[in-house]
């Protein structure tokens, strides 16, 4: 009887380590925020719950080497705009993702003039609603102007600038070609992204959908 009841107990110990594992590869995973590119919707230090499903699978969805070909997705399903996207940078020797949000659809043309969103010549819409202040980890106070920006197609959500006039704030044109995503960061004015050396990033990149904090 002591048998059957240490083999059942096994037998649950197993199926849950199975199924946990199923639902990290396939379903959801943990990621942790290393920059503050994406303030102030996520917080540097903090984890976040990806959901692995929304875009369907790639080679870049897990974490060993797949049979997926290169530049293909299994049940693959288009992000929307002003979707927060964890995703593979191009190039092949940085190991952690990256995540922003959508700005740029394929075909779509993007460009930003003194710090102003412009996608397929409207500009986004924003209106302010105060500062936002934070302290890096050498105790350095940064005050930013504070927006909520409404993107063509009706998406709001918060955005933080220094000024009109940083390094990024001024960008040419870009047409997004089939197949790749234009992403930028919250934080317009202390985030890497396709303004400058990131580049835009192909759909086969995408890990999946950060599920944001209200």
């Amino acid at each position: 009887m002591a048998k059957k009841k240490k083999y059942s107990l096994m037998r649950v110990i197993v199926v849950g380590i199975v199924l946990t594992i199923l639902l990290r590869l396939f379903v959801f995973e943990k990621f942790k925020i290393y920059s503050v590119s994406m303030l102030p919707t996520m917080q540097s230090g903090e984890w976040d719950f990806v959901t692995k499903y929304n875009y369907g699978y790639s080679r870049h969805s897990f974490p060993f080497k797949t049979p997926i070909p290169e530049g293909e997705r299994l049940f693959a399903s288009e992000p929307e705009r002003g979707d927060v996207v964890v995703f593979k940078s191009t190039r092949e020797q940085e190991r952690w993702p990256y995540v922003k949000r959508v700005i740029g659809l394929p075909g779509d043309i993007v460009t930003i003039i003194d710090g102003r969103l412009i996608i397929n010549g409207e500009m986004a819409e924003r209106e302010e609603i105060g500062a936002f202040e934070h302290e890096d980890r050498r105790g350095r106070l940064y005050i930013f102007r504070q927006y909520i920006e409404t993107l063509p197609g009706g998406v709001k959500h918060k955005i933080i600038e220094l000024s009109d006039n940083e390094l990024t704030d001024n960008v040419a044109p870009v047409k997004v070609p089939q197949g790749y995503y234009y992403f930028i960061g919250d934080n317009r004015d202390q985030s890497e992204d396709s303004r400058g050396s990131l580049g835009l990033i192909p759909f086969e990149n995408l890990i999946g959908k950060a599920q944001i904090k209200n």
